[in-house]
């Protein structure tokens, strides 16, 4: 037995949190609204005073540091979307570098700052003629091999819950959701926009041969893990810089192909995160992308505007200001959070969070404010859904 680890929470945590997230799946409630924040390594690490980049060591230390976060996260954190029954999920997790990485864009590996991308195309010439990566090549492939050894460690690993048998189990294996566009502004920076305008016509190329390396590389993990998807989802945050009609261009085909090949089958396989001001793109995400969730929209939205564009067509997540929540007091967090709830709950499917990605150093009691907030909401009256 490598790792043995015991988690303080009771199994009735677990099933009131499951009730809660499936009655939201069918734009319902059963208690109070569901409460979920985007907490992810970086959050975490200052509090055991770990080096950020430890944790791209090895497999078996970021599975390590993983079930340390979790227990720590389960422990102290009042949320629902983490766990639901006797097992944690992890998986190999790189921040939002993978698939750019993937594509040859240049990693930075800072020590205590998160990873990120730099561009490595500087000409429309050096774009028209880039090679698109083999599935299983680059940190896809790394990705492949950490998410094997991390399966062999979970075999290895005793989870107790409150002293209870419990397991780890693995995340899916997957490319980690950027969009073709996102990729394609990693790979050459902002001047991507102006050549966008300047040669569409080989921008639509570029974007089309992602999106095919991506549907190769998808189906490439399914054949190592063909475990059944709960859902299909994309992050689309450089879009907000667009205007709609230029998103309809050059985001939609292709973000919609990827939907349209690996979302179909599932009731939410159109889910979108799109951090920023997007509030002018609302329309286009309801009739072009028909999205089916909205996940960890930002705080730039205003909640009335993303109910009136999308309340009953999709399920929202969101979208309480992460700066508000790190340096705010709880008293006014929870304001802003019964605000949310007072126009998004009536909606129906409403997860309730950060919009998007908590800051590390944001006091547990900012956190908890949220739930404070849901709780004493109590069981909203859906008014409008169109999706059952």
């Amino acid at each position: 037995m490598l790792i043995q680890i015991d988690i303080d929470y009771p199994a009735e945590k677990m099933a009131a949190s499951g009730r809660r997230m499936a009655a939201r799946a069918s734009f319902g409630y059963t208690d109070r609204v569901p409460v979920g924040f985007c907490l992810v390594p970086r959050y975490f690490a200052p509090l055991f005073d770990l080096p950020y980049k430890a944790l791209f060591e090895s497999a078996r230390e970021q599975y390590y540091w993983q079930l340390q976060f979790l227990k720590w996260r389960l422990e102290n954190i009042p949320e629902d979307i983490v766990c639901h029954g006797p097992a944690i999920a992890v998986g190999p997790y790189f921040d939002n570098v993978l698939d750019s990485a993937a594509f040859g864009a240049e990693v930075v590996w800072p020590e205590n700052e998160t990873l990120h991308c730099r561009p490595v195309i500087h000409s429309v010439e050096q774009m028209a003629n880039w090679p698109m990566p083999e599935p299983g090549t680059g940190l896809w492939g790394q990705a492949r091999d950490w998410w094997l050894q991390m399966r062999e460690l979970a075999k290895e690993t005793r989870l107790t819950f409150n002293g209870s048998e419990g397991h780890v189990v693995l995340n899916i294996l997957c490319p980690s959701g950027l969009s073709p566009h996102m990729i394609a502004i990693d790979l050459v920076g902002h001047e991507f926009y102006a050549w966008q305008l300047e040669c569409p016509e080989l921008c639509h190329a570029f974007l089309g041969r992602i999106t095919d390396a991506l549907i190769a590389a998808t189906h490439y993990f399914k054949e190592i893990d063909p475990r059944p998807w709960g859902g299909y989802g994309l992050a689309d945050d450089t879009a907000t810089a667009m205007s709609p009609a230029m998103f309809k261009e050059f985001c939609v085909p292709y973000s919609g192909r990827l939907f349209d090949t690996f979302g179909a089958d599932f009731k939410f396989g159109r889910g979108l995160h799109m951090c920023g001001q997007s509030t002018h793109l609302l329309p286009a995400l309801a009739e072009d992308l028909r999205i089916t969730s909205f996940d960890l929209f930002g705080y730039l939205v205003e909640p009335e505007v993303v109910a009136r564009a999308l309340g009953g067509k999709a399920l929202l997540w969101g979208n309480i200001n992460p700066m508000l929540m790190l340096n705010g007091t709880a008293t006014q967090v929870k304001q802003a959070a019964r605000a949310a709830l007072a126009a998004l709950a009536p909606c129906g499917g409403l997860l309730l969070g950060d919009g998007a990605n908590v800051c590390p150093g944001t006091p547990v009691a900012n956190l908890a404010a949220l739930t404070e907030a849901a709780t004493e909401y109590g069981l909203p009256t859906v008014t409008a859904r169109t999706h059952a």
